[in-house]
């Protein structure tokens, strides 16, 4: 007789942590799926530290895959009353999962709570909150720092920080069950460690006793037993820890992995309703999250805001109603677009009102009422504060709606934008709308919308680092303790493509293969970080979403704090706040919003008129002119070389060809040859033809290239027939390509094209065109709104140059590499920048006419060591009239705050100079200058308790210093660089400038802008070599090579050292021809030519350019990582390094500590020569 099959035991795993347990879970979601499924489980519960991060990705995951998902959380208790307590750090594990709704709401809120009020080192509640939010919720004694298993386990550590024993840990159980009753459970946990197997028996013995039942758990933290090596180095890479480090934190076993029902079954066969219990609580939990199909939001201040207006509403006593929405909504869009039509010619007036009625009927029949006046409330409220914001972005400058609204600054009409490029009533989504604020205030119209809804209420939104291909090589690397150059050279391997993983650098990079067959550390490297790649590695938040509620956040998503900031954050990623019935809203801080900013004050200031662009004529023949000479640096968009060679063969003549140009400079359209075909069409070189007469309209504008996405929506409805919501999904379809689809649509097309009488074949060519043409298509809608700011940059440029170069100038003070090119622009501009002057200068850079000069003034704010408050102590004190003299300064100011440092830093700037003595005799003589503004200081204390204390003679000094002559020239222009960052009276270079702008070279701000493998021409001075020894013995140095917009490093071999000492004038600029490779963020460049000016006029070199488009593109951040214990040192040097290092990438820091990462953000930019400095004072580089 043949035995049965043997039964599969029942069994659900309630211990289980995933990835998004960071640096603690190994347990990827997908992967758990497929494994929980082979093993014949058909319920997980996951329980991650102190949060709810992995919910929806983990409830979604298993679902699809036919498992029941238990959700839960291994909460950090704490037994004090007040929830914030930091008199103890003692905090107990505890697991919960959600029953039903109630119970899922309530552990939201308990996440939330922990984040928002009980973080101390963790995220924690405590047993008054838990208590009270206890409904719905099933509760596990967890492992080993459960407080029960805590008080059983009396091992010296324990007893220490007041352990008591079997009768407290029952006296606990039996607190937990009158709460709970019977959904309170106690765990028992066997993976043969130590501690476990001592209270074993004593679970048991309090489970007979309290009639609590047991359930059998596996602390599961990865998939497979075979991760529990790659677990270790996790766990290394969270602790900053070497894997070898004898004295880390370290499991003693290998068995935190999914263990199959069997292995779970043997392991408690004295003890199998441990099992059958875990299917008592999976039973128990039958949550169904209610996910997609959002509900549109009501705009909560409905009644309020018509009130203001006069606008009665339908249902005056109801807060949230679709019907006032409506009513509102309808009214300020009239109103709005009367406005509007006053600058709109009276005959195009019903074509206006017509548009927005069929707007309106759009936005009303999809229930978006309250969404759009949620935007026009903190539009509204930012222009009343007088922020400035952008004059639209994206597809959402298509709306008339939001051009009469006040939301965008753009009219749709003329330049053919489509509503249903934003809106579509025939694919139902969320309307998404993205607004640019001015950078500097972006914070304040944030803090307007928690304030308005409550702080609750409105939320960023939260994103995760993850370990990805260069990153988990250098992290595992590390805790291998693999030298730095060995894992820098293997992470580099990795090829440079975006969302490449390991796997595919193994099949793409041969020279991997070699390496991991040729040495066992990177072999052991490669491996752990194969398991660990994907893994999340920290949390942070997304730089402009946020989502806004009209309750309380945590009935849609649990809430969390980032470390260290008031802000909070969702939860749940953006991946998933739509699902969750949550609307997001993006908040762009745009810099260039606060240069026009500056610029229109200072225009202000000094003409007395506040320019509105919405007024001015937006086809004002003279800025394009201005654009078509190609003199765009500063401008929009269009200011990289390549845009200032594009600017002068196309030579724009109107908004369109503007449009048209941040469309097409991109690499398909200008690798497809569309861009060339755009120029020889509008100059008529080449013949613009229509494959039908009807589609002359659409395209005329470009010259008959179809451009955007909107022209191939224009064409699909006017000659296919569809309408334009059937043409965006036709749009859609194309740019995914799929050829069943493909062919179905163009039968679709040719059909509807035949019923207009156009012929078959050609429109069935036609759609093949459009399809070619689809991929290269920009969104006009974007494009329009971003040439807008264009234009507006172009006209201050144009008619108000000096006010918009100190603008510019203002806003890039601490960038120094920006600030010398746009100090070389304004001599091109013919515009003298004068040095500060302590009489003339204010904190900013300012527009003046000296003489009938049109002059920069630097502002005094740039000056480095000088510091904002001590700038504006003295501005303070010049305010009652200007300083006569050197004595009348020392007598006025505050010398407190006006300290040596400061002084100095203003003689070598040139700031006193109007005072009559050179710098030399001013330098030379600061300490007595010090002394007397002492002597004044002291005069002035005096003088208080005097009755003559109001008369200047009391609080006057006289301060005589002795004359000498000035420096050299050239130390005065050092001073210039030390204090300013850069040359402002001259240039070392500047008797060559005639010689140098007769030859095609490249400047060093211009080095971003080159293509990998690229070559260029670099000239400038030598200031220094720094000669060294490589590791093999040979010389080689790095060479300082001034030219006239910074710096640059190039190395040079022995035989290029010696070509430099033996054939070269050092003291003459010298031509570098260079090939440029790219990695990454850094540039290698390689000499291959050095010669004199004279003959570099003759040298020809390949440049090619990288071609980069809009959005104005943020840098990725400049990610170092230090220790959660810096001595202070290491932060004061750090900071040191930043100063002197400034550059285009955010500056983050990571500091590292056991549970997570603190994320600090900075407004600090960096550049990439930090990395290796920072690496001598124990700070590292970290991959993003």
């Amino acid at each position: 007789m043949s035995e049965e099959p043997k039964k599969v035991p029942q069994f659900t795993h309630l211990h289980l942590h995933t990835e998004y347990s960071l640096l603690d879970g190994a347990n990827k979601i997908k992967a758990l799926a497929t494994k929980i499924k082979e093993q014949g489980m058909t319920s997980v519960a996951m329980t991650d530290h102190g949060n709810m991060f992995g919910t929806i990705d983990f409830y979604n995951t298993m679902r699809k895959e036919g498992i029941k998902p238990i959700i839960g959380m291994e909460a950090y208790v704490h037994n004090q009353e007040d929830l914030g307590d930091k008199s103890v750090r003692q905090r107990f594990h505890l697991c919960l999962y959600a029953k039903n709704d109630i119970g899922y709401k309530n552990l939201m809120y308990l996440s939330s709570q922990a984040y928002i009020q009980g973080f101390y080192y963790y995220p924690r509640i405590n047993w008054d909150l838990l208590k009270n939010h206890a409904e719905g919720l099933v509760c596990s004694s967890a492992c080993l720092q459960g407080e029960i298993n805590w008080n059983l386990n009396l091992s010296d550590k324990n007893i220490k920080f007041g352990a008591q024993g079997y009768e407290e840990a029952k006296s606990v159980a039996l607190r937990y069950k009158e709460v709970f009753g019977d959904d309170f459970y106690l765990e028992l946990m066997r993976h043969g460690i130590g501690d476990q197997h001592r209270i074993d028996k004593q679970i048991i013995q309090l489970s007979q006793e309290t009639g609590i039942k047991i359930i059998a758990t596996n602390d599961t933290h990865y998939t497979e037993q075979k991760d529990a090596d790659a677990h270790e180095a996790f766990m290394c890479i969270a602790m900053n820890k070497l894997y070898d480090d004898p004295n880390r934190l370290r499991h003693s076993v290998h068995e935190f992995y999914v263990k199959s029902p069997e292995q779970m079954a043997t392991l408690f066969a004295d003890i199998p309703e441990a099992l059958e219990n875990t299917q008592e609580i999976a039973n128990k939990c039958n949550l169904e999250i209610k996910l997609g199909d959002p509900t549109p939001p009501n705009f909560k201040f409905a009644r309020e805001r018509a009130k203001e207006s006069n606008i009665v509403l339908p249902h005056p006593e109801v807060e949230y109603s679709l019907e006032n929405d409506i009513v509102l909504f309808v009214e300020e869009s009239k109103r709005g677009l009367e406005k509007r039509l006053k600058i709109v010619p009276e005959e195009k007036h019903q074509e206006y009102r017509d548009r927005l009625q069929v707007e309106m009927d759009i936005i009303n029949d999809m229930k978006f009422p309250g969404y759009m006046l949620i935007v026009w409330d903190f539009v509204d409220a930012a222009k009343q504060m007088g922020i400035p914001v952008g004059p639209g972005r994206g597809s959402a400058a298509g709306s008339l709606v939001a051009f009469s609204l006040g939301i965008t600054d753009i009219d749709p009409m003329p330049y053919g934008l489509l509503f249903e490029r934003f809106l579509n009533p025939e694919r139902i989504s969320m309307p998404d709308i993205d607004m640019d604020f001015c950078q500097a205030r972006r914070q304040e119209i944030l803090d307007y919308v928690v304030e308005k809804y409550g702080r609750v209420n409105v939320a960023q939104i939260i994103t995760f680092g993850k370990l990805l291909a260069k990153g988990v090589i250098r992290d595992v690397a590390r805790v291998l303790d693999m030298p730095y150059s060995k894992a820098d050279a293997m992470a580099k391997l990795i090829p440079d493509e975006l969302g490449i993983d390991l796997k595919g650098s193994y099949e793409k990079e041969p020279k991997i293969k070699e390496l991991l067959e040729s040495d066992p550390q990177a072999k052991r490297t490669w491996e752990y970080a194969l398991a660990l790649e994907g893994l999340n590695r920290n949390a942070g938040t997304h730089a402009a979403g946020v989502v806004i509620s009209n309750e309380p956040l945590w009935q849609k998503t649990p809430l969390f704090k980032p470390t260290g900031l008031d802000t909070l954050a969702t939860q749940y990623s953006g991946k998933y706040v739509e699902d969750v019935d949550l609307i997001k809203f993006d908040f762009l801080g745009l810099k260039t919003l606060t240069v026009i900013e500056e610029a229109l004050q200072l225009v202000e200031r000094r003409h007395g008129k506040r320019i509105n662009f919405v007024e001015e004529n937006i086809e004002d023949s003279k800025v394009y002119e201005y654009i078509g000479k190609g003199d765009t640096l500063g401008l929009f968009q269009i200011e990289s070389s390549g845009m200032q060679d594009l600017a002068k063969k196309l030579k724009p003549n109107g908004f369109e060809d503007v449009i048209a140009m941040l469309a097409l400079y991109r690499p398909g359209p200008m690798e497809s040859g569309m861009l060339d075909d755009f120029v020889e069409r509008k100059h008529g070189r080449q013949k613009i033809t229509y494959a039908f007469p009807e589609l002359e309209p659409i395209l005329k504008p470009t010259y008959g290239v179809i451009v955007y996405q909107e022209q191939v929506m224009q064409i699909v409805q006017t000659i296919g027939g569809f309408s334009l919501g059937g043409a965006d999904l036709v749009r859609r379809a194309m740019g995914k390509k799929i050829k069943e689809e493909m062919d179905k649509l163009q039968g679709e097309f040719a059909d509807g094209a035949v019923k207009k009488g156009f012929d078959r074949q050609k429109a069935v060519e036609l759609f093949d065109l459009i399809v070619k043409f689809a991929g290269y298509g920009f969104n006009k809608s974007h494009s329009a709104a971003y040439a807008m700011i264009t234009f507006y940059t172009s006209y201050l440029k144009c008619y108000y140059p000096t006010e918009f170069m100190a603008a510019i100038l203002t806003l890039e003070k601490n960038n120094t590499d920006k600030v010398v090119k746009y100090v070389d622009e304004l001599k091109h501009m013919g515009i003298r920048l004068l040095p500060p002057d302590i009489n003339k200068s204010g904190l900013v850079f300012e527009a003046r006419n000296i003489d009938g000069e049109e002059v920069v003034m630097f502002g005094m704010g740039a000056i480095k060591g000088a510091g904002d408050i001590a700038i504006n102590t003295m501005l303070e004190a010049r305010a009652e009239k200007e300083f006569e003299d050197f004595s009348d300064f020392v007598s006025r100011i505050d010398a407190a705050k006006v300290n040596k440092k400061v002084i100095e830093s203003l003689i070598k700037a040139g700031a006193f100079d109007s005072f009559g003595y050179s710098r030399k005799a001013m330098l030379s003589q600061i300490e007595d200058i010090i002394e007397m503004s002492k002597k004044a200081a002291d005069a002035k204390k005096q003088a208080m308790g005097s009755l003559w204390g109001d008369d200047a003679e009391m609080t006057t000094v006289k301060l005589e210093l002795q004359n000498m002559e000035e420096f050299e020239p050239m130390e005065i222009l050092e001073m210039e660089k030390e204090s300013l960052g850069f040359y402002v009276s001259g240039h070392p270079l500047d008797k060559y400038r005639e010689t140098l702008d007769s030859i095609e070279y490249t400047l060093s701000s211009e080095i971003d802008e080159l293509a990998d493998g690229s070559q260029a021409m670099f000239i400038g001075k030598i200031e220094n070599i720094t000669e060294k020894i490589s590791k093999k013995g040979n010389k080689f140095g790095i060479a300082n090579i001034m030219d006239l917009h910074g710096n640059i490093e190039l190395m040079l071999f022995e035989n290029r050292l010696k070509e430099l000492e033996e054939d070269f004038d050092l003291t003459k600029p010298i031509a570098f021809k260079v090939k440029i490779t790219k990695d990454g963020d850094f540039t290698r460049m390689n000499i291959l030519k050095i010669s004199n000016i004279k003959d570099a006029k003759k040298t020809k070199v390949k440049v090619e350019k990288e071609i980069k488009h809009i959005p104005e593109p943020e840098q990725p951040p400049l990610i170092l990582a230090l220790n959660l214990m810096p001595d202070a040192k290491t932060v004061e040097e750090l900071m040191c390094l930043v100063e002197r290092h400034p550059g285009k990438r955010p500056l983050e820091l990571h500091i590292k500590s056991k549970l997570a990462d603190v994320i600090i953000e900075s407004k600090m930019k960096v550049s990439e020569l930090i990395i290796e400095e920072a690496k001598e004072i124990g700070v590292f580089l970290e991959e993003s």
